[in-house]
């Protein structure tokens, strides 16, 4: 996220930028980017972060982390033999994300920082059967997002979009609502 902040510093010193019109996005861990990006630095005036946003104490909580665990298992599987377990577990799991990312599974995690955003226009795209980041866990953060651009006067610059039969992959059409949505404020 910092090269993200230098890269907005960069982009806002160029004659060539309106640096009122700066979008991000970003797909997976990319998305993940964009949205801690925009959520740091307000410079990022349209934001659609694609199969990136996840709710990780809800994953913890609803025993829903096996996926994302499994994407970076070597990781985990340091941490559960530093730990002594025999099996990576979700005590594992929080330890991990407190030490790579402190605060990643709290006060930034998606139901604090997503609604934060506003009231910059905000796409979240991901698939319906996404296993790493799961639609149930994006119901609090969605719904404090909509809370929060309500709020502000902007209800029209939030949309969640959750693509049914989707997984952990980004779509045409996804591609085709985060250009429409660029185009349409940026």
């Amino acid at each position: 996220v910092w090269d993200l902040i230098k890269l907005g510093d960069y982009l806002s010193a160029r004659e060539d930028v309106d640096p009122s019109r700066i979008g991000i996005t970003g797909e997976s861990l990319g998305g993940m980017h964009a949205w801690f990006a925009a959520f740091v630095d307000t410079r990022y005036s349209v934001v659609v972060p694609i199969i990136g946003v996840q709710g990780f104490q809800w994953a913890i909580d609803n025993d829903k982390w096996q996926a994302r665990v499994d994407s970076i298992k070597p990781l985990f599987e340091e941490a559960r033999i530093d730990s002594g377990k025999s099996e990576i577990d979700a005590e594992v799991v929080k330890k991990v994300w407190d030490k790579i990312a402190p605060g990643m599974a709290s006060q930034f995690d998606a139901p604090y920082s997503v609604p934060l955003i506003a009231p910059r226009p905000l796409l979240l795209l991901n698939g319906a059967d996404d296993p790493r980041c799961p639609v149930l866990g994006l119901q609090e953060p969605a719904s404090k997002a909509t809370e929060a651009y309500a709020e502000a006067g902007s209800a029209d610059k939030f949309k969640f979009i959750a693509e049914p039969g989707v997984g952990h992959r980004m779509t045409a059409s996804m591609v085709k609502e985060a250009s429409d949505w660029f185009d349409r404020f940026l």
